[in-house]
């Protein structure tokens, strides 16, 4: 046994030296295999690419030539400066011109022959600007920073090219403002032609530096559209003089003009189009009389944050055509809202824009009402919307002395509504009969209503089944068409419409239409109902019913029903927090 085991022993020096050189011999051939494969699969990669770009060769956009590319390509980017709404670089870091250039050889091709393409700076991280310079060439840039954060750190690397921007939108933090300024007025703007510049403010406390005369080096000749908000500037700088559009809010009272300023400051810019302004605070008491600023090129002013009387001061001292859209948000009104519509309208006689439609917004707090010169409303904003047929868009905060809704139509008689063709209103508030009463009293030729918001119809229903025998006692004489959204109807309000629709038919003023969208306590049954009396009913099929508990014993919870169980007190309590105080001896509201 012995004898065996050296023997084994004796084997292994041999066996380890035969194992080592098989080893070697693997790796050596492995080695080779590997490199092999990696040949192929890099082969493989490229021509993986190839087909890759052949196929897009072969699509059919490769085939359009490089100038409608190079215009789709402009509009991307375009419409990804000026629609973004997020204030930071994109998540890879690449501007959207870059990414364009990694789709195909051809593409890359066309974008990189194209400098406009690589002047759109959209908040671009400073690792990019290099390039994006080298790339725009000559092309005037277009500059957008709509956060103090993506600004921070490469504000002083743009600014470089201020003589280069055509269009300039900075947002600043407030400490970072003076050393924005020092850039800006380092050198002149020849191309620069619009100019936003907002300061975000954690603490009013901190003085800003004020924009002066210097900026630009007093020499921007093309700059005709300027926008500050929260910033500090001195009504005779350089920068408000020629302009098209001016838009300014939101100002400390280190800057905020007199009115003698502020025409100063106006009749330096003869061709202004759009003008918009805050001014929360009231004009110094001026005693001189000023004569009227002449803006003949007007098309679109809007108020801000404004009181009453300042508005009242400074459309007495302006003169613009007569089909200038205006927008005014106020303080709570008072008395002197005639003198208002006086000085806007200086000649209600003569010839001007045909008013077709109204729509009222009605809350606690806030009143708006708009005029509009087509039959449907394009924008839901109530203040300043992107609308060119609204005229008159007047939104004003509530008192205890103008919380009547009836006051909208008060308004309506100031301007030329005999032509009104509709009517909307939402409502968050209960509107008495009285409401409606008013409205067909100066509306007599409406003929669409539309009502969403509001917690019932009970006073519209009782106010269009009123009149005498001849037609023209009839509330809404021209009523045709009647859209009902986001309504809760009380038990046995849908039978009641139903009669009135036959009874408003017997007198030949039938409605013609009725639009019933998310309306509550609103079955198929009822529906039916009023599809046998109107030809028209586009029910959009909401079926959901006012029931308290769990649904099954709670009662029903419709402002009929609950005024029976409860005497009216859930009722009276509805109208403790509506818009007048109710007065139960003479059903009717009166003031606070």
């Amino acid at each position: 046994m012995i004898q065996t085991l050296s023997t084994s022993l004796d084997i292994i020096p041999g066996m380890e030296s035969t194992v080592i050189q098989h080893c070697h011999a693997t790796r050596a051939y492995v080695t080779k295999d590997t490199a092999a494969f990696n040949k192929d699969v890099a082969a493989l990669a490229g021509s993986s690419r190839d087909l890759r770009s052949c196929r897009i060769t072969l699509s059919c956009i490769s085939w359009l030539p490089p100038e409608i590319l190079t215009t789709i390509f402009t509009y991307i980017v375009e419409d990804d400066a000026f629609k973004s709404r997020t204030g930071t670089p994109r998540p890879c870091g690449a501007p959207i011109s870059v990414i364009i250039t990694h789709i195909c050889k051809h593409w890359r091709q066309v974008a990189l022959e194209c400098p406009t393409l690589w002047a759109y700076l959209n908040c671009v991280s400073a690792n990019w600007l290099e390039i994006m310079f080298e790339r725009s060439k000559k092309a005037a840039l277009v500059v957008i920073y709509r956060s103090p954060g993506s600004l921070r750190k490469c504000f002083q690397q743009i600014l470089s090219q201020l003589p280069r921007i055509k269009y300039l939108q900075l947002c600043s933090s407030s400490w970072e403002v003076d050393r924005i300024l020092d850039c800006l007025s380092s050198q002149p703007a020849p191309s620069l032609q619009t100019l936003k510049f907002s300061v975000v403010r954690k603490s009013h406390t901190r003085v800003i530096r004020p924009i002066s005369d210097s900026i630009f080096q007093g020499r921007a000749p093309l700059l005709r559209s300027v926008e500050l908000k929260e910033c500090t500037f001195s009504w005779t700088s350089c920068i408000f003089s020629g302009l098209r559009t001016l838009d300014v809010r939101r100002i400390g009272s280190a800057s905020y003009p007199t009115l003698s300023q502020l025409l100063s400051a106006l009749r330096r810019m003869p061709e202004l189009e759009q003008l918009t302004l805050g001014l929360s605070s009231r004009f110094s008491e001026d005693t001189e009389l000023f004569d009227q600023v002449p803006l003949a090129r007007l098309k679109r002013i809007a108020l801000d944050a404004c009181t009453l009387r300042n508005a009242v001061s400074l459309f007495s001292c302006l003169a613009f055509p007569v089909d200038v859209k205006i927008a005014l948000n106020l303080a709570p009104i008072g008395s002197c809202l005639s003198d208002l519509f006086l000085v806007m309208h200086k000649d209600p006689d003569g010839p001007g824009p045909i008013i077709r439609s109204m729509r009222a917004s009605l809350s606690y707090h806030t009143f708006g009402v708009q005029f509009s010169t087509s039959t449907t409303f394009k924008s839901e904003y109530f203040w300043n919307p992107p609308d060119d047929d609204i005229i008159l868009s007047l939104q004003f905060k509530c008192s205890s002395s103008t919380r009547k809704p009836p006051i909208i139509f008060d308004i309506c008689q100031m301007v030329p509504h005999h032509r009104i063709r509709s009517l909307s209103v939402t409502s968050s508030i209960y509107l008495r009969d009285n409401f409606w009463r008013a409205g067909s009293a100066d509306l007599p030729t409406l003929e669409n209503i539309q009502l969403s918001g509001t917690c019932n119809i009970g006073s519209l229903i009782a106010v269009l089944q009123s009149g005498g025998v001849q037609c023209s006692d009839m509330a809404y004489p021209s009523l045709h068409a009647l859209e009902l959204e986001s309504i809760d109807f009380g038990c046995g309000e849908a039978e009641e419409l139903q009669d009135i629709v036959i009874i408003r038919a017997g007198h030949g003023l039938g409605i013609h239409e009725l639009r019933l969208v998310k309306c509550r306590n609103l079955v198929d049954d009822k529906v039916q109902l009023l599809k046998e009396v109107v030809p028209a009913v586009d029910w959009d099929g909401h079926e959901e019913s006012l029931v308290g508990g769990d649904g099954s014993g709670g009662g029903c919870l419709c402002h009929n029903c609950r005024d029976e169980s409860s005497s009216g007190e859930d009722y009276m309590q509805a109208l403790l927090h509506s818009d007048w105080d109710y007065d139960p001896d003479s059903d009717a509201y009166s003031e606070e």
